[in-house]
């Protein structure tokens, strides 16, 4: 009997050592998923959920906040997430806030995101739905990273083909690196744009000095003064001019009449340049005229030599 009741003994100590450790685990394991906090169910909406399960973490500004409850497809283009969250995070929580959802790894299990809201809006209570925010998938990365690539292999074919093409000489930019003429002729286009570059250095070194022939030019007010004179001057001549070639013009279209009146007409003149029968007769005339005057001219010098040395008189 006392046997018997010993063995009883330590099996009711092994049950209730058992029982605590159960019991002891149970509650670690509750206490690690909220399971014996006070929670408020709210609601959320995706498109897809992209891997996200029950249990996993709702977390709010970096803290695990509930756990997500159940996952339900409505439509084919709706899923309705129920999230369990701790009803002391109600305070945080507004009607505006967001729900994300995120990896806690870079590959691994999801978790929902809660952004909070704004002041202007009330808290949530239970039942409430949040509006979702476009979540980003790992999917949709490596996809869009993947045509990334694609372009960046691309645009290195596309360098690698150019530098062998100006490797080989092969266009205008192959000519410039490969052909030693053009190299020279770009050097001698450089030493020109200096040569360039110091005249007019020194050209602006004159305009900015007042005392050289262009700052002259553009500082001293007599010099415009004088400029100005010349182009009234100038100005002055060319009207004159301007009158004397209507003069001129004037004087040849009066000569032009004279001469079409002497061609027409029977005058001297016209008779003198077209009559030769005329102009005989006034060159014999004009040597009978001569040759008279020339014997008035002998008989007048053989007067004077008589006077002068006493010569003979006249009978009466």
């Amino acid at each position: 009997m006392q046997y018997n009741k010993g063995k009883k003994v330590r099996l009711g100590l092994f049950i209730l050592l058992g029982t605590l450790i159960f019991v002891a685990f149970f509650y670690l394991i509750g206490s690690s998923s909220k399971m014996f906090s006070k929670n408020i169910t709210l609601h959320t909406t995706f498109a897809h959920v992209s891997g996200l399960r029950s249990g996993d973490h709702v977390r709010f500004s970096g803290i695990i906040v509930g756990t997500v409850s159940n996952l339900q497809i409505t439509t084919d283009t709706s899923v309705v997430v129920d999230m369990s969250v701790e009803r002391r995070m109600l305070r945080f929580i507004r009607k505006d806030s967001k729900v994300e959802i995120k990896p806690e790894a870079l590959i691994g299990d999801k978790m929902l995101v809660i952004y909070s809201g704004t002041k202007e809006f009330e808290h949530v209570k239970e039942g409430d739905y949040l509006e979702p925010m476009g979540s980003v998938h790992l999917e949709d990365v490596v996809y869009q990273l993947s045509g990334e690539l694609r372009k960046a292999e691309t645009i290195i074919n596309n360098l690698v083909d150019i530098t062998d093409k100006v490797n080989q000489g092969d266009g205008n930019v192959g000519r410039i690196l490969n052909d030693s003429s053009i190299a020279m002729k770009l050097d001698q286009s450089a030493d020109n744009f200096v040569q360039l570059t110091s005249n007019l250095k020194v050209l602006s070194e004159q305009l900015k000095d007042p005392n050289s022939d262009l700052g002259k030019l553009v500082y001293k007010d007599n010099l415009t003064t004088k400029m100005d004179s010349i182009l009234v001057t100038l100005d002055r001549v060319v009207s004159n001019t301007e009158v004397a070639t209507r003069d001129l013009a004037k004087t040849t279209a009066e000569l032009n009449t004279t001469a079409m009146a002497i061609n027409s007409g029977n005058g001297v003149v016209n008779k003198l340049l077209y009559d030769s029968a005329f102009a005989d007769t006034l060159g014999m005339t004009i040597s009978t005229l001569n040759e008279t005057l020339i014997e008035i001219d002998a008989v007048a010098t053989n007067l004077q030599h008589k006077k002068l040395f006493g010569g003979t008189k006249e009978k009466k």
